[in-house]
């Protein structure tokens, strides 16, 4: 039987377009009505090394970047050979199986069995519509759909958006891409592939996209941020529409200024956030401290990368929890929000800038590499947002008080320039209104109150906390336990299993701090519980376990990729067995 999904990878040099090459594949398949989920793989270099862009469509719903390949583009001998020898593992993923297409100048490879080389002459084509060398990629990619069956018509759209006010460029690309189909068509056999197309166009949405698109929903006005991988694409995204949605956007000289520019924000009552990957967020510790003991709504948008230090800044892990749970010294209350996916990344942001404002805390909203610069198809979104500023004061409130203490721990807010509430807020402990209690004499009254005040309203979000998402967990004798983004290839694992007589399901953690209470019981009467997170230590399995005194199977993964559906699947089998 024909196989009813693709998956296609561009491989190529830094600079040599591998990246943009991908999103017009990605782009093609979701205006052809197929789920996508892609994955970029690069380097931290500008120029050379070995970078590439896998695109999986399929008609039925996809959640990971999948298994196997079907279509090679290789821009260089390099790809060729990396991406058909098996014995070359590059970041875990699966060689090839199906169709090798690159220029015909390329030789003195290996062929290897099980692929079918199509040299072209991608050069010699793209040369006929001018003088771009990247051109040859454009080639190749109707070259690509018309060995997955595509329609020429829906990728010469794509084309034409991509370069929108270029000029003749938009024609030339199009006649370059409709050169390489005929070719293909011509002296190749298209692949056993049936990809169920429609005419519905499906939104194709990155994770930093998200993030931005998700803030702009929840009332973002300011943001201040210092480029750093792999949040610098919510920031891109920001930077590049701040005047469309009315967002002023600082890049400022570092982290620290921009997690004090946030605070200066929040505290003046515009709604504002920053955000910076985990070598960033490391600066900012001190301040989110500040935010903490003076009760200003912040939130941070941290994407991990591998570390520690610079470590690999391409490449994704789950390593910055312990870093984001102990950040500053002292007790004081914080959420934590990890999103699943990226749809849920623009529900989460918007989502962290209410309960910052709600609870008057910081908010850490943790993606990683994978999730953050990544794309995916994405449902119809609802842009219905209701905007919570939380509890504030009202004018000349009779003896204010700004740190009232209150059953809920959480007190009214003034905004600088309200009348008659006249206060002071400092990085010192204070009392209820303000005033500094560590100078001159520190009453131990005054530090009990305010400590259990602030504490209290983790008390209070507990409760308002919804239920923690499962995946087919009815009737499970083994709990798979996920975090973050690891949930599309843990779901395809648990249907594999499943799919093998084995009674799996997934609880799936997108709250990691405060701990949903509901975790306990659905822990219970399991056979094991296994964890599977992207780090060495396993960091969200110790937390796991100390809150719920709980047994478990670790399985972890820290190479700078993803987990891959089939390896992951063993793993977890082995465990099971055992």
């Amino acid at each position: 039987m024909a196989r009813e999904e693709a998956i296609f990878r561009i491989g190529g040099a830094a600079g040599d377009g591998v990246q943009s090459a991908g999103q017009i594949m990605g782009k093609t398949l979701s205006r052809s009505g197929l789920h996508v989920v892609t994955y970029l793989y690069y380097q931290d270099i500008i120029r050379g090394g070995q970078s590439w862009y896998q695109i999986r469509g399929s008609a039925n719903e996809i959640k990971s970047q999948g298994d196997g390949l079907d279509i090679l583009i290789a821009l260089n001998k390099d790809a060729l050979t990396r991406h058909t020898n098996p014995k070359i593992n590059e970041g875990g993923a699966s060689p090839l199986q199906g169709v090798a297409i690159f220029d015909k100048g390329i030789s003195g490879y290996e062929a290897v069995d099980g692929v079918t080389y199509c040299a072209m002459p991608l050069a010699e084509i793209a040369a006929k519509y001018g003088s771009n060398k990247l051109m040859k990629n454009t080639v190749a990619l109707g070259a690509a759909a018309a060995a997955s069956g595509l329609s020429f018509d829906v990728m010469s759209d794509v084309i034409a958006d991509t370069f929108e006010g270029k000029g003749d460029v938009i024609k030339q690309n199009q006649d370059a891409a409709k050169e390489g189909y005929d070719y293909f068509s011509q002296h190749f056999k298209k692949l056993e592939i049936t990809l169920k197309t429609s005419n519905r166009k499906r939104m194709l949405m990155g994770g930093g996209d998200a993030v931005g698109l998700g803030a702009v929903m929840g009332g973002l006005k300011f943001y201040a941020g210092y480029p750093m991988t792999p949040a610098s694409s919510a920031l891109h995204f920001l930077a590049s529409h701040a005047s469309k949605y009315g967002v002023f956007v600082k890049l400022p000289e570092d982290e620290i200024a921009a997690i004090n520019m946030a605070i200066g924000g929040n505290y003046a009552g515009l709604r504002s956030m920053t955000g910076s990957s985990g070598g960033g967020f490391s600066l900012m510790v001190e301040a989110l401290g500040m935010a903490g003991m003076m009760e200003v709504p912040l939130v941070i948008y941290e994407s991990q990368r591998s570390g520690p230090s610079t470590g690999l800044p391409t490449k994704t892990e789950q390593g910055d929890l312990n870093l984001v749970l102990g950040a500053s010294q002292g007790d004081f209350p914080r959420i934590v929000l990890s999103p699943r996916n990226v749809e849920e990344m623009f529900y989460m942001t918007a989502e962290a800038l209410n309960l910052a404002e709600k609870y008057q805390t910081p908010v850490i909203l943790m993606s990683d590499l994978y999730l953050s610069e990544n794309y995916a198809t994405v449902n119809d979104l609802d842009l219905k947002f209701k905007i919570d500023h939380g509890e504030r004061a009202k004018d000349n409130t009779e003896d204010f008080k700004r740190y009232l203490d209150t059953p809920t721990g959480i007190s009214p807010r003034a905004i600088p320039g309200q009348a008659g509430l006249v206060h002071n807020e400092d990085s010192d402990e204070h009392n209820e209104y303000g005033d500094v209690v560590s100078d001159a004499v520190t009453d131990p009254r005054d530090r009990i109150r305010a400590m259990n005040k602030r504490m209290r309203k983790m008390e209070t979000y507990i409760k308002s906390m919804t239920p923690t998402p499962t995946y087919k967990l009815d009737g499970a004798e083994y709990a798979i336990v996920q975090w973050g983004s690891t949930q599309g290839v843990v779901e395809e694992v648990v249907d594999a299993l499943k799919e093998k007589g084995h009674k799996v399901g997934a609880i799936e953690i997108n709250r990691p701090f405060p701990m949903n209470p509901d975790i306990g019981k659905l822990l219970e009467g399991r056979k094991k519980v296994i964890v599977v997170e992207g780090n060495y230590t396993g960091q969200f399995n110790r937390l796991l376990k100390s809150e719920f005194l709980v047994k478990t199977e670790l399985i972890t993964k820290y190479d700078g990729e993803n987990f891959y559906p089939s390896a992951l699947a063993g793993e977890i089998e082995s465990v099971i067995k055992r």
